[in-house]
């Protein structure tokens, strides 16, 4: 079947809130619980690829009912602050955070995204992105357009 134009856009639209809720659920549901890890660069060369150049900074675990959808925007929020204590950072000139992975409930791969300070438009923000060993990373906001 080829759809037309209006009737692709209006099945898209459609699907925007129930995709939102399902990427929430994979987070909110299984075993091992999801987190948040921010990585020094460089990104992995293909999406959900392991890291084998990058070093993990810190991870985040993410409680359940970690956040919500937002039916106006089309955005699934995180529930903000999330702290840890940072592990993997250089303690003396620190080690820049340049992105994120979220590992959803079961331990799997749900997502790489951008890392930025605060209000600089990243999907993961950080007060700093700037992380020094035995300091806790701070994030101020985690929103995921559908």
């Amino acid at each position: 079947m080829d759809l037309g134009t209006q009737h692709q856009v209006a099945r898209e639209a459609a699907a925007r809130l129930p995709v939102l809720e399902a990427g929430l659920a994979l987070l909110a549901g299984g075993a091992v619980g999801a987190r948040l890890v921010l990585y020094s660069a460089p990104l992995p060369g293909a999406p959900g690829e392991t890291p084998s150049e990058a070093t993990a900074l810190v991870e985040i675990p993410l409680a359940t009912g970690i956040g919500a959808v937002d039916p106006e925007t089309h955005q699934l929020r995180l529930d903000t602050p999330l702290e840890a204590p940072i592990t993997g950072a250089d303690p003396a000139t620190g080690t820049a955070a340049a992105w994120a992975r979220i590992l959803d409930g079961n331990g799997d791969w749900w997502a790489d995204c951008t890392v930025s300070a605060t209000g600089d438009g990243g999907e993961v923000q950080l007060d700093s992105p700037m992380l020094y060993r035995g300091a806790y990373a701070r994030v101020t906001a985690a929103v995921f357009q559908g």
